[in-house]
């Protein structure tokens, strides 16, 4: 993968993260969890985004008066940056960088302010070495200024005085700082400390306090760097010291950071970053979220279908009213599955039964005219019943996820879009579709009983003509024509065997509601509730889903590139 691709990959995964961290979905996170997030992103990219070469940033930084801009200096060996006892002197970046190597490190905003000496010190290459605003300054800008160097250096040297090397103000930040770049200190001025043991003293002290922040093996240099700083005449003052480890720190500096060293640090640097990241995700998104949602979905939803049951109780009266509606198409629709005679026969006892008009409606009305009549049916009587159920399954949740720790906000959000009118016109859908699919469950039935009614429906009354004619042709010609009492007595006979063969087929088949088999109603009311409490449910969990994998899988991608960095091609 190309540098180019790589840096594409990096910026889009943490454009994804901070976009995520600006404007959650279901997670709720703190302003001051939002602020450390967008620190640790601001951090990555310094790591990450800088210049394609390595090019270490080591910065100088501690509080007023410690001597950094002595000490960087003494590094140039002439003066670059102005320096004073008394006052902060520095209040922008003084950097000190090789003229070959590239200054991307630096944001923007941090090197349009920043004073820039260029060298061809071999030994410098790859370093820059930069003179950051005091820690401890009372100018706010200062202090942003030196906090945005710290996220982007791969080597910080701690710069001490020994009237303030235990100052609180700048201890405070070094506590936030030192997990994440290389770290070496400086004791500076230590032509002031008066005797050699004094100067062991604060050396033990600077040292335990380092260990206090997870830095007990950190190297410590002792030095009096005005001394490596000559005058306008090439001079430098002859002090006479005891102790000076700025050949040391040179050392350290231009020849053991080479190369290697220098990647090994900055590898070192991002994975840290990665680990502070992942750890203030894990603040907002612990793993455990996605098992406490499967846990309150495992107890809801049976509970969301009991609640339908009940709720189905409530309602029963429109619920029956509703079964009583669709019951003639039903039967109609049976019906039309007969033939012949016995096929007339059943449309005469529908119309006496049902009415022509109510019928003809019913049965040529269209499908949404049939959802209409179930949604109007149920609306006038069983809305606020629905409502309040509907409500309580909401706040039952609800409680579940508050209890839970989960993040509730979204979730009132999801819920206020479920209504009375929507969740019985999602009834209304249910039992409709039960219904076809008790229609089609009648067409699949009885196929032997309604050929044999309908064969028998026709060769009996048929029968009974041929008998009643052959009788009235035999008695026109014996003179004892019956005339208008044989045929009523061929109706009625027709109409009794009618009679029992409907009879019949009502015994082997069942009719009225019995059709539907279990009740439409109660059922779809249980279903329409758990369904409706599960489809909550599975949104309020897919956006916390989508939170989660858009916190964590920038993070998989920064550490897949710092592994990639780290094994050899």
């Amino acid at each position: 993968m190309s540098q180019e691709t790589t840096s594409r990959s990096i910026a889009g995964a943490l454009d994804r993260l901070a976009e995520r961290v600006r404007s959650p979905r279901v997670l709720a996170i703190r302003p001051d969890e939002r602020a450390r997030l967008e620190s640790a992103i601001e951090r990555a990219r310094g790591q990450w985004l800088g210049p394609s070469e390595p090019v270490l940033t080591v910065a100088l930084a501690g509080g007023t008066g410690a001597g950094k801009s002595t000490l960087i200096n003494a590094f140039a060996g002439s003066v670059i940056a102005e320096a004073s006892e008394i006052r902060p002197t520095t209040r922008f970046l003084q950097v000190y960088h090789h003229r070959d190597d590239s200054l991307g490190s630096l944001p923007e905003d941090l090197a349009n302010d920043a004073s820039f000496v260029a060298h061809d010190r071999p030994e410098l290459r790859h370093k820059m070495l930069v003179d950051a605003p005091d820690l401890d300054s009372f100018m706010v800008q200062h202090r942003a200024t030196t906090k945005a160097l710290l996220k982007r250096s791969g080597l910080v040297l701690y710069v001490f005085s020994p009237e303030r090397y235990l100052e609180e103000r700048t201890w405070s930040i070094l506590r936030t700082e030192t997990e994440f770049s290389a770290s070496a200190a400086v004791l500076n001025k230590v032509d002031r400390v008066g005797s050699r043991e004094e100067l062991d003293q604060i050396t033990d002290d600077l040292r335990s306090h380092f260990a206090a922040v997870g830095h007990g093996e950190i190297r410590i240099f002792r030095l009096c760097a005005r001394a490596h700083v000559p005058d306008a005449t090439g001079a430098r003052p002859n002090l006479a010291l005891d102790v000076d480890d700025m050949t040391a720190l040179r050392a350290y500096i231009e020849r053991e950071l080479q190369g290697s060293e220098i990647a090994r640090l900055l590898r070192r640097q991002r994975q840290a970053v990665v680990t502070h990241l992942q750890t203030e995700v894990d603040q907002v998104a612990p793993a455990s979220l996605a098992s406490s949602i499967d846990e309150i979905a495992r107890r809801a939803i049976p509970r969301a279908a009991e609640a339908g049951r009940r709720l189905a109780l409530t309602i029963a009266d429109p619920l029956a009213a509703v079964e009583t509606e669709l019951v003639p198409l039903l039967t109609h629709h049976r019906h039309e599955r007969f033939w012949g005679p016995f096929r007339f026969w059943l449309s005469l006892c529908d119309f006496v039964s049902f009415g022509l008009t109510n019928l003809v409606r019913r049965s040529l009305g269209r499908q949404s005219d049939r959802g209409d009549l179930i949604e109007s049916t149920l609306e006038r009587a069983a809305r606020i019943p629905v409502e309040d159920a509907l409500r309580a399954q909401a706040r039952e949740v609800q409680d579940a996820l508050y209890a839970s720790g989960l993040p509730i906000e979204r979730w009132r959000e999801i819920t206020a879009k479920g209504d009375g009118a929507g969740l019985i016109a999602e009834i209304a859908r249910e039992i409709e579709g039960a219904f076809d699919i008790a229609a089609v469950r009648l067409s699949e039935q009885g196929q032997s009983i309604i050929w044999g009614a309908s064969t028998v429906g026709g060769l009996v009354p048929a029968l009974f003509v041929v008998v009643g004619l052959v009788v009235m042709v035999r008695d026109l010609f014996t003179g004892q024509y019956a005339g208008l009492t044989l045929l009523w007595h061929l109706i009625a006979m027709v109409v009794l065997f009618f009679l029992a063969l409907q009879g019949l087929v009502s015994i082997l088949l069942p009719g009225g509601t019995r059709w539907f088999g279990p009740s439409l109603g109660p059922v779809a009311v249980s279903r329409v509730v758990s369904r409706t409490v599960e489809g909550w449910i599975s949104t309020y969990r897919s956006e916390l889903e989508a939170d989660v994998a858009d916190l964590r899988e920038p993070l998989q991608v920064l550490q897949h590139v710092n592994q990639s960095e780290a094994t050899p091609a």
